[in-house]
């Protein structure tokens, strides 16, 4: 944000205020490092990552590359600042200001000052008529950085105060959002059935929450990486057959799927006559599956064992689903989590019905 103030003699409180020490200043340009970190891994993050739009979203590219260029900026002029002006100080009185730097003093008379300008990169830039002298005010200690300003007055308020609230909105906005595709990413996400492909499981217009921490995270395929990184060592277990998974198939770029897990590595899953082999043997589906399950075993994607890092998924509607027949094995690192709480229906809300809600099996 950018400042502008003029001299009021009668304002001017006799005092000095020291640039911060070395042991400041290690922690000063750490933290700020660390800030320019989380600010190009957000970009990254919420580029890959943010939900409802097609990724990688480039806008976020151009707001997170321009937020860690101004940052870049500033640092690197706090840097330089402080070599220049290490253990100097700023002494203000009635009649000048006077700037001590590490190897000159200079000295700024009160009435020579036509404004004073605090600008983008944290400089104070006090203009004379024929000459502009910069001082590091980011270098301060925040108290003192206060105490500096109310000595001078500004010279458009309401603009400063707007600016304030701007920026506090923005700040607000940025945390929140990165907050929250956090969460969505790595905890718990709201999902919404459109298809009949797991009736009568779940039923088109269900919501449902889908719970991300029994699997363990999975990091977004962002800038450098080839695929998804998914931290199975921080989950909870692994995934089971009968499991109702959320995932994004092989062949779909912004589009979810849920189906259940049927097997998971190492299996051997055969499909015959409607009905589904594991190891050998049929496994009992009736108190979930409608309709038989066909699979062309000349043509199948699926029938034989399970490679490893890969599971099979099929919708429990087996004659109106598009599934791992279709698109064969899917790799575990797709799998976004595991289908948990239903919580609304409009259909059966308008009912009454609240029989349906709650976890699901």
């Amino acid at each position: 944000m950018i400042q502008f103030f003029k001299i009021d003699k009668s304002k001017i409180h006799k005092s000095e205020f020291s640039l911060i020490n070395d042991k400041q200043a290690y922690k000063f340009f750490l933290k700020r490092f660390l800030y320019l970190i989380i600010i190009i891994y957000s970009t990254l993050f919420l580029a890959a990552a943010i939900p409802f739009v097609s990724t990688p979203f480039v806008p976020i590219y151009f707001a997170g590359s321009f937020t860690a260029a101004i940052f870049s900026i500033r640092l690197i002029n706090h840097f330089f600042k402080y070599k220049r002006f290490k253990n100097g100080k700023i002494s203000l009185n009635e009649n000048e200001i006077i700037i001590t730097g590490a190897s000159e003093t200079v000295n700024i008379s009160a009435d020579s000052i036509t404004y004073i300008e605090l600008n983008i990169p944290g400089n104070l830039v006090i203009k004379e008529k024929e000459r502009s002298t910069s001082f590091p005010y980011s270098l301060l200690e925040e108290k003192d950085r206060e105490a500096l300003l109310s000595n001078f007055v500004d010279m458009a308020p309401k603009r400063t105060a707007l600016y304030k609230k701007v920026w506090e909105f923005i700040d607000a906005v940025a945390v929140a959002l990165i907050l929250a595709v956090h969460i969505i990413q790595y905890i718990v996400q709201a999902y919404f059935i459109p298809t009949g492909s797991m009736m009568d499981t779940l039923r088109i217009g269900d919501h449902l929450f889908v719970e991300k921490i029994t699997y363990g995270p999975i990091i977004p395929k962002m800038i450098g990486m080839e695929k998804p990184l998914h931290l199975s060592w921080l989950g909870i277990r692994g995934i089971k057959r009968g499991d109702i998974v959320i995932f994004r198939p092989p062949h779909e770029k912004d589009k979810d799927y849920i189906k259940r897990c049927i097997a998971v590595p190492g299996d051997k899953i055969e499909i015959k006559h409607g009905y589904v082999y594991i190891n050998g043997k049929k496994i009992d589906e009736s108190s979930y599956v409608k309709g038989l399950t066909y699979d062309d075993s000349r043509t199948s994607k699926i029938q034989g064992i399970v490679p490893e890092g890969k599971v099979v998924v099929l919708g429990d509607n087996r004659e109106n689903s598009m599934d791992s027949r279709y698109f064969g094995y899917l790799e575990i690192e797709r799998i976004k989590g595991k289908a948990f709480i239903l919580y609304w229906n409009t259909d059966d809300i308008k009912k009454l019905d609240f029989s349906r809600i709650g976890l699901i099996k």
